[in-house]
């Protein structure tokens, strides 16, 4: 009864550890295939778990392109995405929002997590470019122009120049004007749309919005505004792990 007893334990805890190890490769396997994760953090002890991933697939019946993950901090197979995420203090449980891109475009702790709080941190395809670049050290100058603007291609190939002189350290994102799916970020940057000539803006490698330019620029005002930092506001929306949220 003895040995019978130990087997079926070390099975248990066997399956515990292959459970809290396939996080993250759960995590990767859904977003290779295109979907949006719903990730459910706990620990051992920690209240509330049952009632955040209840919350957790209200928002996965909200959004189907997605599913929810349950992830365990203290095991060890998660350290490096908990450091890497600087998750390790974080209060619990919380659940976090991870599109196709792998970056983490935002969360919620279970006393502010409701499922449309959540769905509406889900990027659109260009939000979630400049969260992944910003994620990188890298700042970023979006091009917002219509196929009417003439001025585009000029424009681009000024903040191609900008990329060539702060070393790559820099990434453009062009986005069209009339891009459905790109309306809630262009207004969230306070773009008009009914504007006539291209918009460009520049966020720093923070996420700060440093700067905003209509029509012509050149590569020396946008380096500059590149590099600049302020000392709080101007937050692009969605930020940057190391700026404003």
């Amino acid at each position: 009864m003895k040995t019978f007893t130990i087997t079926i334990v070390a099975i248990f805890i066997l399956g515990m550890n292959f459970s809290f190890a396939s996080a993250v490769s759960d995590i990767e396997t859904a977003n290779k295939a295109g979907k949006t994760v719903f990730l459910v953090v706990v620990d051992l002890g920690v209240a509330g778990i049952d009632q955040a991933i209840t919350i957790a697939n209200q928002a996965q019946e909200k959004y189907p392109n997605s599913t929810v993950i349950k992830m365990n901090r203290s095991d060890a197979a998660n350290a490096q995405f908990v450091k890497k995420n600087r998750l390790a203090t974080a209060q619990l449980p919380l659940i976090l929002v991870i599109p196709s891109n792998g970056i983490i475009a935002g969360g919620a702790l279970l006393a502010n997590a409701h499922a449309d709080a959540l769905v509406k941190l889900i990027p659109s395809p260009k939000k979630a470019e400049v969260i992944e670049t910003l994620s990188k050290g890298k700042s970023v100058f979006i091009v917002v122009s219509s196929k009417s603007m003439a001025e585009k291609s000029e424009i681009v190939n000024t903040c191609q120049q900008a990329c060539i002189e702060m070393e790559r350290n820099a990434k453009i994102i062009e986005i069209d004007l009339d891009d459905p799916q790109e309306k809630a970020f262009l207004a969230s940057l306070k773009i008009d749309p009914n504007i006539t000539r291209p918009q460009t803006y520049v966020i720093n490698s923070q996420g700060q919005v440093t700067g905003n330019f209509s029509g012509d620029v050149n590569s020396q005002n946008l380096v500059a505004k590149a590099k600049t930092v302020v000392k709080s506001g101007g937050c692009c929306p969605g930020g940057s792990s190391k700026g404003c949220k």
